[in-house]
């Protein structure tokens, strides 16, 4: 007999490494390289940009929404596969770790909003953030998938 298993919200409380700590960053990449993807334009307005130059650049918010969709959703599948994630972890903390640094560089020259640059920085460092703790916990081999013992 199946029983269902109910969490409880606090359960879901991102833990370094823990698999929903990872599948939630990958969820949020997916988002944003989904709608990078979808709405170049209205990616890039977000950043002060103004709409010529938007519309006139939005093939690169399409690359990078690209590059961020593949990150997240190769994380997701190594996680459904309960394959190694590592590889998946470092390119993005690196994609994020790049970003923030053209994003803060780009706002102290002016070349986008100060506000927006400062914003998406601190989202790309954040990101780095909340990824590394991923990288420093010890690999885990594959687990029953009729216990519960994953670090959820």
């Amino acid at each position: 007999m199946a029983t269902l298993r109910v969490r409880t919200l606090t359960s879901i409380t991102p833990q370094a490494g823990g698999r929903t700590h990872l599948g939630l960053l990958a969820l949020g990449r997916c988002a944003i390289g989904a709608a990078a993807l979808t709405r170049p334009v209205t990616a890039l307005r977000a950043t002060g940009v103004d709409r010529v130059t938007a519309e006139n650049t939005a093939w690169a918010a399409r690359l990078l929404g690209g590059r961020d969709l593949a990150l997240g959703t190769g994380l997701l599948h190594a996680l459904a596969r309960r394959h190694p994630t590592d590889g998946w972890v470092w390119a993005g903390i690196l994609t994020d770790a790049v970003d923030a640094t053209v994003l803060s560089t780009a706002a102290a020259r002016r070349q986008i909003s100060p506000a927006a640059g400062a914003l998406a920085a601190l989202l790309g460092a954040g990101a780095v953030a909340w990824a590394a703790p991923a990288l420093t916990r010890p690999a885990a081999g594959p687990t029953d998938p009729d216990t519960d013992t994953d670090t959820d």
